[in-house]
């Protein structure tokens, strides 16, 4: 075991987790004697690693726990949850990516459903007369009347002066 609990390294004294000894010690710097004409073949040992530490941070693992209780990231061997084409659409995720409030989210949300119908409604109605075409007309800019509406009031919802992400 080793005396000093301390080891310096990066600049700050860092506290040992594990308190062993993990590096192995050559056979020639325990055999002064050796002669140099004798070829010595020292087996190539993998390096001992221990899977009860974390690889970020190096907390050690609450037993049978899934993550570090530093970090937080995953322990190697955890079953990570596979990724779906639909995980752009997750509602939580994209909110945190674009900084809003649920409320916020919410008028972003209504405010591009109003575009897109203010788009298909041309595409829906044909116009034959002038009368027709004024009257779609007004429908597509009421449509997207709505849709100012509700991105401001995405804005006004929005609480979060700076986001950090």
């Amino acid at each position: 075991m080793s005396t000093n609990p301390l080891r310096r390294e990066g600049g700050y004294w860092k506290p040992l987790l594990d308190y062993e000894h993990w590096e192995d010690e050559t056979p020639e710097a325990n055999n002064k004697t050796a002669v140099a004409a004798e070829p010595v073949v020292i087996p190539v040992a993998e390096p001992q690693v221990r899977h009860d530490l974390c690889e970020h941070c190096g907390a050690e693992f609450v037993v049978n726990s899934p993550f570090c209780r530093m970090c937080g990231r995953a322990r190697e061997g955890a079953a990570r949850r596979k990724k779906s084409r639909w995980d752009f659409m997750d509602f939580y995720q994209l909110r945190r990516r674009l900084g809003l409030s649920v409320g916020a989210m919410i008028c972003l949300i209504i405010g591009l459903i109003c575009i897109g119908a203010g788009v298909t409604t041309g595409f829906i109605y044909s116009a034959t007369t002038l009368v027709d075409w004024q009257a779609i007309q007004i429908w597509r800019g009421e449509w997207l009347i709505a849709a100012g509406v509700a991105f401001i009031c995405g804005i006004l919802l929005n609480s979060r002066k700076i986001t950090h992400l």
